[in-house]
């Protein structure tokens, strides 16, 4: 039976998690879990595993035992400690005797395990009020759930300490979920932090090339893709493995072998050496996005289409000199709104992602290749190399720093050696293994030598693959050329819709700042009856600012790192019991993000009457 003291605080910290163990209370015991007395007279407790008795702690001394694991972390300084495994919690209680200022979580795989903890030792022996969460349970989905809310809320930093039994019982399964919370929690940092850096880029960017989009093919509605279905086309990347393949990529251009897309910087190269792609691909909404293919517009080269993402940074389309064609890109809002096909067609699009080899991927799949050839698509270091020869981003080197490579990760290159990567490029290598394998209709070779192996893309040497695979010319020209458009008709009506709904959200984002001031007249003076009518009036005008298509267009792509942190912020207000101190957080939280809202609409309503005006031009 769980201890009342237990159940006092369970209540506090965690009403299911007493709901879910108190049914061991009134079940016989599995058998497996004992408890005893050692020979210090202390509790102790063991686990039948694989039929054999496992002692959590020791039998002759656990308090003794404790202090000794404990003293293993001396000197070491731990801000947020989790405790894999429970066991007497004499280790716990040691281990922060000796931290007195760390936080610290418990994971307790046996629910049995837990339950008689908790009905023979008190919670209030631990520093109870550093104690975040307690958890149980070995259902992976649900431990790495707990698990990643942690380490968002620890910054990633935590120290975990697994009772040394349970390395033996449940080591590989511990580390295993672990391992996927860390690398889930990772990418969700990482997203967040493109969503900060760009979440204003991409909506001025969408906005401002949107006129560009209007008058240039879409390459996934608008040119004749018979020109690349069945065909093998080839992705070069800028990895330091490219420069083994000039002489190999002049062959194929020179006999039409393959169509050639260059991605990202290394149009440098290719141009250095005197190879042009069939065409260059670009995507990143940063405003220097422009010099990756600046020798483009410095040598006024027209031969060379460039396939932009229509989030791209706008300064990258200014003074092209050749062909543009586009694909609508998913962080764009704008184009979606305003496009209309004059058949019943559903607008193709690619998404975003953390490399343009990878959006790349996804066009040419949808464009109906054969085959994907991956070239200079390193993802790791070749010979301390960034880059290929022709290749320079300003940093004043062509290699990596020793502390660089110190950092940086291992994995297994494309002949089964170690070779050091970095999160992001791991991250753009997990992304085009994911897309390979949803096309198992494209067969993708890796020819990247010294590469990091991709799951799914076979590893071949490109003068195997010119030898055996590509059989005879299959380039077409004028493939630019469009067999549609875009249908403009509409584009009046919609404008005139969207101007309408600029004034609605206008309304509305001065209706709900009076909303926050009366709830702030509310709470300066401690009247709170009227508290709860105004909380209802504020959810009624945020809705109608949710549902309004300005602000779903424009405003909300532009504020959605705040939207989350309002959530994550907000979600526990509505459990308060305090009417003063929940209208104190609901006004400083919804003020905040109304304000950036407001500020955000003001600013994004210059860009889209400038767009209307340039629109309207194209019109008439």
């Amino acid at each position: 039976m769980i201890l009342i003291d237990n159940r006092n605080v369970l209540r506090l910290k965690d009403r299911e998690l007493l709901q879910h163990l108190s049914k061991w209370d009134d079940q016989p015991a599995s058998g497996t879990v004992f408890s005893e007395t050692a020979k210090t007279g202390a509790l102790t407790m063991k686990v039948l595993h694989d039929g054999k008795p496992l002692y959590l702690q020791s039998k002759y001394d656990p308090q003794k035992e404790a202090q000794r694991f404990a003293g293993k972390f001396d000197g070491e300084v731990s801000k947020h400690v989790l405790f894999a495994g429970i066991g007497t919690g004499a280790h716990i209680q040691a281990f922060m005797e000796k931290h007195p200022d760390a936080k610290f979580s418990i994971y307790e795989p046996n629910e049995e395990v837990l339950h008689m903890y908790l009905s023979n030792f008190r919670l209030n022996d631990l520093p109870i009020r550093h104690l975040e969460k307690i958890f149980t349970g070995t259902e992976e989905e649900t431990v790495m759930a707990e698990v990643q809310q942690l380490l968002a809320a620890s910054n990633n930093v935590i120290k975990i300490i697994t009772l040394p039994v349970y390395e033996k019982i449940y080591g590989e399964q511990i580390q295993i979920i672990f391992q996927k919370a860390l690398n889930s929690v990772k990418d969700r940092h990482s997203a967040l932090a493109t969503n900060i850096a760009f979440q204003k880029r991409w909506t001025i960017n969408s906005i401002k090339n949107f006129p560009t989009v209007l008058q240039t093919p879409n390459i996934l509605h608008d040119i004749n893709q018979s020109a690349f279905e069945g065909k093998p086309a080839i992705i070069v990347a800028a990895g330091p493995s490219l420069n083994e393949e000039f002489e190999n990529l002049r062959y194929i251009k020179e006999h039409g072998l393959a169509y050639i897309f260059s991605v990202g910087s290394a149009i440098n190269a290719l141009i250095e050496q005197g190879i042009y792609p069939d065409a260059a691909c670009t995507y990143d909404p940063q405003d220097i996005n422009y010099r990756v293919i600046q020798i483009i517009k410095d040598k006024e080269i027209k031969e060379i289409p460039l396939v932009f993402g229509s989030s791209v940074g706008f300064e990258t389309l200014e003074s092209y000199p050749g062909e543009l064609l586009h694909m609508i890109v998913s962080q764009d809002t704008v184009s979606p709104a305003f496009i209309e096909f004059s058949e019943k067609i559903q607008l193709n699009f690619v998404n975003d992602a953390p490399s343009i080899a990878v959006v790349t991927f996804q066009l040419l799949a949808k464009l109906g290749v054969s085959h994907i050839i991956l070239v200079g698509q390193n993802l790791a270091y070749i010979a301390n190399q960034h880059y290929a020869k022709g290749i320079d981003y300003g940093t004043g080197s062509q290699t990596v720093s020793e502390e660089k490579l110190g950092l940086a990760n291992s994995i297994k290159d494309v002949y089964g050696n170690e070779v050091k990567t970095t999160d992001g490029f791991n991250r753009m290598r997990q992304q085009l293994e994911m897309y390979i394998s949803s096309h198992p209709q494209v067969k993708v070779w890796n020819t990247t030598k010294g590469g990091a192996a991709i799951q799914g893309a076979e590893f071949r040497a490109l003068e195997d693959i010119i030898q055996n695979d590509l059989n005879g010319t299959i380039f077409r020209e004028g493939w630019t050329r469009p067999i549609h458009g875009y249908c403009t008709d509409h584009l009046e009506k919609k404008l005139q819709e969207m101007d309408r709904q600029g004034n609605i959200l206008e309304t509305v984002l001065k209706r709900i700042l009076d909303v926050l001031k009366s709830i702030h007249q509310e709470v300066n003076l401690n009247r709170t009856n009227q508290l709860e009518k105004k909380y209802n009036q504020l959810d009624a005008e945020i809705n109608a600012m949710k549902d309004n298509n300005f602000y779903k267009t424009f405003v909300e792509p532009m504020v959605r790192v705040q939207q989350e942190f309002l959530n994550q912020n907000i979600k526990h207000v509505r459990h308060e019991n305090q009417a003063l101190k929940k209208g104190e957080v609901i006004l400083a939280e919804f003020s905040n993000f109304i304000t950036e809202c407001a500020q955000n609409y003001n600013f994004a309503h210059q860009l889209y009457k400038e767009m209307k005006s340039e629109i309207e031009s194209i019109i008439n």
